[in-house]
């Protein structure tokens, strides 16, 4: 009777800790996850801060660039949700959407290889400086790869690649650091990387930088509307329209 009552006595402690293995488990890994998400963003956020040092403008358009990131997104992903938005767009999901704001701020992390002279040079580059400046692109896409591969998910891997190493791609294919050569045209392009470009090139239309006065709300406007459908993804032209007021008042408070 004792033999059966210890082995009925370990059955349950076995059980019971088969329960509380499956319980507590899965919450310690999504601490985890978060935990490590959290020093990655901390890690990415210091790179851009010590790129913003170095011209004076980047760790401001890191930000606002991912306020503008999370605009367009938000955009896109209330248009599917009530089945006005384009079938293009339809992979812009609740998930991608949010790994596409995330990984936002690390789309300039390759500047942090361009010398200081060039980044902060107050004049038009010469066309040897503008080549050097071009590879932060590519730079940025291997560092990306270098951060996060093996410790993220595929699936955001995949996007914060992309948006880091195509967002200077052009709709007409003379972007970079490819171009219609590399098959980076139209829709060629990730459309993560599509949805970066024209919250970058708004960025730097109306913010100050070492080389130029911002733009007006109405010249950057109109310089994004003529870029759609030679520069950015004319499809993407609605989209920015409907943000468009948003957009100026955020810049208004936040541009400095």
């Amino acid at each position: 009777i004792l033999d059966v009552d210890d082995e009925v006595r370990e059955k349950e402690e076995a059980k019971l800790m088969t329960e509380r293995f499956a319980t507590d488990l899965p919450r310690e890994v999504a601490e985890q996850t978060l935990h490590i998400q959290e020093i990655q963003k901390r890690i990415v956020s210091s790179l851009g801060d010590m790129i913003g040092s170095r011209d004076g403008n980047t760790g401001g358009h890191v930000k606002r660039t991912s306020y503008v990131i999370q605009l367009l997104v938000g955009e896109i992903i209330r248009r599917n949700k009530e089945g006005g938005g384009l079938e293009k767009f339809r992979c812009i999901t609740e998930k991608a959407g949010a790994d596409i704001a995330r990984a936002a701020p690390m789309h300039d992390l390759g500047k942090i290889f361009i010398d200081t002279s060039i980044l902060c040079k107050p004049g038009k580059l010469t066309e040897d400086e503008y080549a050097i400046m071009k590879t932060h692109a590519a730079h940025s896409g291997d560092i990306v790869n270098l951060i996060l591969r093996d410790v993220e998910e595929e699936s955001f891997v995949n996007i914060a690649y992309n948006m880091a190493r195509y967002h200077h791609e052009r709709w007409d294919g003379k972007g970079y650091p490819e171009g219609a050569a590399g098959g980076k045209i139209g829709e060629g392009i990730p459309i993560e990387a599509r949805i970066m470009a024209v919250a970058d090139v708004y960025d730097a239309l109306v913010s100050k930088r070492c080389y130029k006065e911002p733009m007006t709300f109405q010249q950057a406007f109109a310089i994004m509307l003529e870029g759609m459908g030679s520069q950015f993804d004319p499809d993407m032209k609605d989209i920015f329209i409907t943000c468009r007021k948003e957009l100026e008042g955020y810049y208004s408070e936040n541009n400095s």
